[in-house]
């Protein structure tokens, strides 16, 4: 199959089910041509690096760091840096991947302090993440069959759109997961095409890697499994044993993530006591929702119907054309009997869905950046329709103008998609991020940090969850100083510090820190220290956030 064509279903015979009247133009398309349209994706994904680390640096520079962002870099750093370092220390209530990519730069923090304390280490991640995710939207376009041209401006389109340049810039593990995504959209559409056994490979591995980044690749992986056993079988069903192979080809895909699943919640039960920490923890995202629900609900509305409008609201603002382009990309493909157009479909739509439908159980905050699935599903139909227009010998003048009316179409959402981002309403974590960032977004916890470090005091002296306090962690000149929540001592010292050397603890209020550990162990410890400690110090800031600083007494 050629660069810029869509796949036919096949049957067992391996002659199309039925050809079309005439071939697409480019259908054999040169090696030449192919590199052509590699290194033209190289490129892309080249500037588009260049971009986002300059966006990193900018907001880095206006101390502008997303909470989500600096807690993923906070447990790759307890793992080389805590009193108790450990590669459990990563913690298992999120999945492990973005953590784990930090490490490596980590290891320069002594030299570059920012890579943990502005956790500019995850925005280099999130921003060779989106990079590679450029390059792998444009290796699609070409495969769903956009031409050169439409080809360039749709992968500008998704490179530029906010909610792909704002998580590759700022260190969000949306941007990992958009890459693993693209990744496994990418070899789906290459064996839809080829029917290449090894396609299938890296269809299972990118989606067993997915899930070691998100949750939500659980429905990435069955969509991706449910899409190949249905194709499997139109293909083979004329053969003898044509379910089992079916069934093999989907296991191919399955296992992996089967694999990802069960040896993580493994580990977690093995060394928490937990099978899937994320629903069971105090700090899991079930939990923190149900915390700030009313906050939500103030926004967004009560009820499933509210929720459903806020959806549509932030669909209709961010990706306007994702879903009737999807509709009319599947009309399409139905009436010229086409399979390709069905993998980002499956793969993305799967994610959308995902996360939408949680947010709809109560189980998500609803954040702007969770519809990020939207913007490429709508890129890739826009690609395959433009293909569809365009790629048969000399298209009459009205579908090229209808091609270009789509290209344009696609860039005009540009604009409503960044004045989206500028609604307190619809984008609600980035506007209260600017908000916090007008009157520096950590200079307390940096001072609190800096404080603590001029008293001198030694390793373990100060016992505080960094849930909450990963912020001071980070900005400390010793973080040895601090027995934290990833310490495999932590409980027994919270039972009973001064024996065993801790003289402090560290709490923020408790509005700000609804679970936190040691308050929950020592009720009472911030109004008057429990009759366990006394008040030494205290740090507030114009926002009426503030840290205490407990000696315990007795």
């Amino acid at each position: 199959m050629s660069d810029t064509g869509g796949a036919v279903l096949v049957p067992a015979s391996g002659a199309p089910a039925e050809a079309p009247a005439t071939v697409p133009a480019g259908t054999i398309v040169d090696g030449g041509g192919r590199r052509r349209g590699r290194r033209a994706g190289g490129w892309a994904g080249l500037a588009a690096f260049v971009c986002y680390l300059a966006v990193a640096l900018w907001l880095s520079a206006h101390d502008l760091v997303f909470p989500d962002a600096m807690s993923r870099v906070a447990n790759g750093y307890y793992v080389l840096f805590s009193r108790d370092p450990h590669l459990a220390a990563i913690g298992f209530v999120w999945n492990p991947l973005p953590s784990l990519a930090t490490i490596p730069l980590l290891l320069a923090t002594p030299l570059w302090p920012a890579l943990a304390s502005r956790a500019l280490a995850g925005c280099l991640v999130s921003a060779l993440c989106g990079a590679c995710s450029v390059a792998l939207m444009h290796r699609l376009l070409g495969r769903l069959g956009a031409g050169p041209a439409m080809r360039l401006v749709l992968t500008a389109v998704f490179a530029l759109h906010p909610l792909v340049l704002l998580g590759s810039a700022t260190g969000a593990s949306e941007a990992m997961l958009l890459l693993v995504c693209l990744y496994v959209t990418v070899h789906l559409v290459e064996w839809l095409e080829q029917d290449d056994i090894w396609q299938l490979v890296h269809v299972g591995v990118g989606a067993g890697v997915a899930y070691l980044v998100r949750y939500e690749a659980l429905a990435l992986g069955a969509a991706a499994a449910l899409l190949v056993l249905l194709v499997s079988w139109w293909r083979s069903r004329r053969r003898r044993g044509a379910a089992g192979l079916a069934l093999t080809d989907m296991v191919l895909v399955a296992a992996p993530v089967a694999a990802s699943f069960g040896l993580w919640a493994l580990a977690s039960k093995v060394i928490v006591g937990s099978w899937l920490e994320t629903f069971t923890s105090q700090y899991g995202n079930s939990a923190q929702v149900g915390t700030f629900r009313e906050s939500i609900e103030g926004i967004v509305g009560t009820g499933t119907h509210a929720h459903l409008a806020y959806i549509g609201t932030q669909l209709a603002n961010t990706a306007p054309l994702a879903v009737p382009l999807v509709l009319v990309a599947l009309v399409v493909a139905l009436r010229r009997r086409e399979a390709t157009p069905l993998a980002p479909v499956f793969v993305l739509g799967s994610v959308l869905a995902f996360q939408n439908l949680t947010f709809l159980r109560g189980m998500s905050f609803g954040w702007l950046r969770f519809q990020i699935a939207a913007v490429p599903l709508g890129v890739a139909a826009a690609g395959y329709l433009a293909g569809v227009l365009t790629g048969w010998g000399r298209p009459p003048a009205p579908r090229r103008v209808l091609a270009v009316m789509l290209g344009v179409a696609m860039v005009a959402t540009l604009p409503l998609a960044w004045r989206a981002e500028r609604n307190p309403s619809l984008a609600r974590e980035e506007a209260l991020a600017v908000q916090v960032a007008d009157g520096g977004q950590y200079p307390m916890e940096r001072r609190v940090a800096a404080d603590i470090a001029a008293m001198g005091l030694g390793r373990g002296a100060v016992i505080t969850d960094v849930a909450y306090s990963f912020p001071v962690v980070l900005s400390a000149e010793d973080p040895r100083v601090y027995v934290i929540t990833a310490d495999g001592d932590f409980d027994a010292l919270l039972a009973d510090p001064l024996p065993n050397g801790v003289s402090y603890a560290l709490l923020t209020s408790p509005d700000a820190a609804p679970a936190d550990a040691v308050a929950e162990r020592y009720p009472g410890m911030w109004e008057d220290g429990a009759g366990r400690a006394e008040m030494v110090r205290q740090w507030s800031d114009g926002r009426g956030l503030t840290w205490r600083l407990y000696r315990f007494t007795g």
